[in-house]
């Protein structure tokens, strides 16, 4: 017997991406190659959450009846977005889903701030062209970075960095939330999910090239070793090598990822995932004075492609490792325990030379930064749960336990000397001597949380989740030891309620926190960072047409942030808040034309000094991203050709402290892709961001940063 699969998006039989993962249901191994017995419950057979609209049809692998095919109703599945395992239609709260197509539509050699480009409520990229990091924002404010659901490294410069190409998945969970991840930032959480075993054998190879003597070479295996035991291997691995639009910079970067699924029983599954990145090269030093690239000068402009640091001298190395599991059982009778393991470990060497100010002449003040060190971290998080009747209501319970501990052993300077540089003329070779001292950070946290959602006849949908977290910290930062030890309550709390025309208004309320190193000058211990968030919208999805939409209004402040006093003293005094609009909308207008959308308006403010309150610099009012997709599926030669154009809007920023009447210019980019299989083995793609090659300014906050330039490659595709 053999099963076809036909999406009902692409029209594609046996789609690379659909059916990748068919996976086991209800202890039923669905198996689908021609020479293998093949069980088919009564059930629908289920794919994980890549495609919104899939056809699933078998046929009996007999003569007379390969051309005979029976379809099967469609099958919509959408990832999970936190720990209670609920789709789009039941998180009370803004979340966005970007799956493996989004993933491998936007091209190689790309990072994740680019995929982030077109979610509504997130500013990415605000810090420019860079090559060593990735930078965004949710809903004005740092959001954490978590790697499968669990803790990775997040401190200073050790901020974990993912090879995309090794995601299947992107998890966005939008604002104050501390009940999923514990210790996290206000902005929320970015839940990157690895790729991982699928039950089919199948492989891929790419090659890409690209400007900037960009070139790239991935490849994605995956196998199994024993289909009696249900045992799946996958291997993931990519080599990229490239310069960058900033003079004399250029990053090299290898990454593989090993991983391997076990179905111990019906009921009980172990996934082992492993990865290992190793990135190396001349950093960017994107820091540009005010003068000279917001503000104009005599001597004209510093030029888009002007390096202000010292390319002999500035270095970065970053060696991450990682090792982790997922077990699952199921005690039947819907109890079901569940844990998550990672170890992680980064090596990081870094030295970057920048401008940070001018006189208003020619020469620029510069200053190094330097970091030599490495960063562990463990965590584990354990939770059970249980779903049943009272009445008419389902009765979902979970109840967790997790553990993080980090640590970070370096020597740093944050802030060193190095002589002036001719802004519009740079000679380089200036000396200058390294120093640096001790950096230490330590941190212990354990919480324990639970979670009760009431679902009364999937019409209304009560989500409260409560969680209990202690921490210990210490640090050792410019000679100066800090400890510090305490607890703090957190909830998410929440309503939805699902009307028969697909509209489904909600409204929730969630806290978040984030322990915050270091005293204050009077010897303080700092207090925690507090999160406060109250959202109400509504999610629709009409009847008729395929597609969704998110309306959402924000409410989301910041306690404890620092802030002068009358004697220009830093105390914790201050507040940082954050109200917007978001709509994000993604719909199929008809089989062959898909489209996206996403607004956000946000009015970001902070407290400068106790008395004082500011527009936040890098925040733009406005945001608008918009892209419209095309497949070509007529019987001619251009089928199965894809088409891809975006347009991204950015209002206007302004640094009112430092730059008070500048105004950071608004810029309008745009992006393409094309891609078209030239055999059923063979694929061609082209990427292209910033087509137009535009010039910007992206923000200035005392820096200003440079707009990343027009990058184009082209990735030739072998499937298997």
């Amino acid at each position: 017997m053999v099963i076809n699969i036909i999406c009902g998006v692409c029209k594609d039989n046996l789609c690379k991406l659909h059916i990748a993962d068919i996976r086991k249901k209800g202890g039923v191994m669905y198996q689908y190659s021609g020479s293998r017995k093949l069980k088919l419950a009564q059930q629908m057979l289920l794919m994980a959450g890549l495609c919104q609209s899939c056809v699933i049809a078998y046929a009996q692998d007999t003569a007379g009846d390969d051309e005979a095919q029976t379809a099967l109703p469609v099958v919509t599945v959408v990832g999970s977005a936190d720990k209670s395992g609920d789709n789009f239609k039941s998180t009370a709260q803004s979340v966005s889903i970007i799956n493996e197509q989004d993933i491998e539509d936007i091209g190689a050699n790309r990072k994740l701030d680019d995929l982030l480009l077109y979610e509504a409520g997130v500013l990415s990229q605000q810090f420019g062209m860079d090559n060593k990091s990735n930078w965004f924002k949710v809903r004005g404010f740092d959001a954490n970075t978590t790697l499968d659901g669990t803790a990775i490294s997040n401190n200073g410069f050790f901020v974990w960095e993912q090879e995309l190409y090794g995601l299947e998945k992107v998890e966005i969970l939008k604002g104050a939330n501390s009940f999923n991840y514990g210790a996290t930032d206000a902005g929320g959480t970015v839940n990157l999910m690895s790729k991982r075993p699928k039950d089919i054998e199948a492989g891929e190879i790419n090659l890409s090239v690209g400007n900037f003597n960009r070139r790239t070479i991935s490849g994605d295996y995956n196998g199994i070793l024993s289909e009696l035991n249900g045992v799946r291997y996958r291997l993931v691995g990519s080599y990229s090598k490239s310069n960058f639009p900033i003079d004399h910079t250029g990053m090299e970067q290898y990454y593989f990822a090993p991983s391997i699924a076990w179905d111990i029983t019906d009921r009980t599954s172990l996934t082992v995932l492993a990865s290992l990145l190793k990135k190396q090269g001349t950093p960017t030093n994107g820091f540009m004075p005010g003068y000279g690239s917001l503000i104009r000068t005599p001597y004209g402009k510093i030029g888009y492609d002007t390096n202000l640091g010292e390319p002999s001298r500035d270095y970065f190395e970053r060696r991450q490792y990682s090792i982790g599991y997922e077990f699952s059982h199921d005690f039947g009778q819907r109890l079901k325990f569940t844990q998550n393991y990672r170890y992680g470990k980064m090596d990081h060497d870094f030295l970057g030379v920048f401008a940070w100010e001018s006189d208003k002449d020619r020469l620029a003040t510069r200053g190094y930064s330097y970091l030599n060190g490495q960063s562990t971290v463990h965590s584990v998080d354990n939770r059970l749960s249980k779903t049943f009747l009272l009445g008419d209501i389902e009765n979902t319970i979970m109840l967790g336990w997790d553990y993080k501990r980090s640590r970070t052993d370096a020597e740093n300077n944050g802030f060193g000397y190095v002589p002036p540089i001719d802004m519009f003329n740079p000679q380089y070779g200036a000396p200058f001597t390294v120093t640096a001292n001790p950096y230490e950070l330590r941190l212990k946290q354990q919480g324990l949380y639970l979670f009760n959602q009431f679902n009364w006849n999937d019409t209304v949908l009560v989500n409260l989740g409560v969680r209990r977290d202690n921490y210990e910290s210490s640090s050792y930062i410019d000679l100066k030891h800090h400890a510090d030890k305490g607890g703090k309550n957190t909830h998410n709390a929440s309503i939805m309620v699902r009307t028969p025309i697909g509209l489904s208004p909600y409204v929730s309320h969630s806290t978040s926190f984030n322990p915050a190193l270091g005293a204050d000058d009077y010897g303080r211990a700092y207090k925690p960072y507090e999160g406060k968030q109250l959202e109400v919208g509504f999610k629709y999805e009409p009847s008729w047409m395929r597609g969704s939409f998110n309306l959402a209004f924000f409410d989301l402040k910041e306690e404890n942030a620092l802030v002068s006093d009358a004697s220009n003293v830093q105390i914790q005094a201050g507040e940082r808040r954050n109200r917007g609009i978001e709509l994000q909308s993604d719909w199929l207008i008809n089989d062959n034309v898909s489209a996206k959308f996403s607004y956000t308006r946000n009015n970001a403010e902070q407290d400068l000094s106790v008395s004082q309150t500011v527009k936040a610099p890098l925040i733009p009012d406005h945001q608008v991203a918009a892209r419209v997709s095309y497949k070509h599926t007529q019987g001619t030669i251009l089928n199965g050709l894809r088409l891809s154009l975006g347009v991204r809007y950015n209002g206007s920023t302004e640094d009112e402290r430092y730059y008070p009447g500048y105004k950071v210019s608004s810029y309008t980019l745009v992006d393409a892709m094309a891609s078209y299989p030239l055999t059923p083995h063979w694929n061609l793609q082209v990427n292209a961001t910033n087509l137009l090659n535009k010039e910007y300014l992206s923000a200035c906050d005392f820096y200003c940063y440079y707009g990343t330039s027009r990058t184009v490659d082209a990735q030739l595709s072998y499937h298997w």
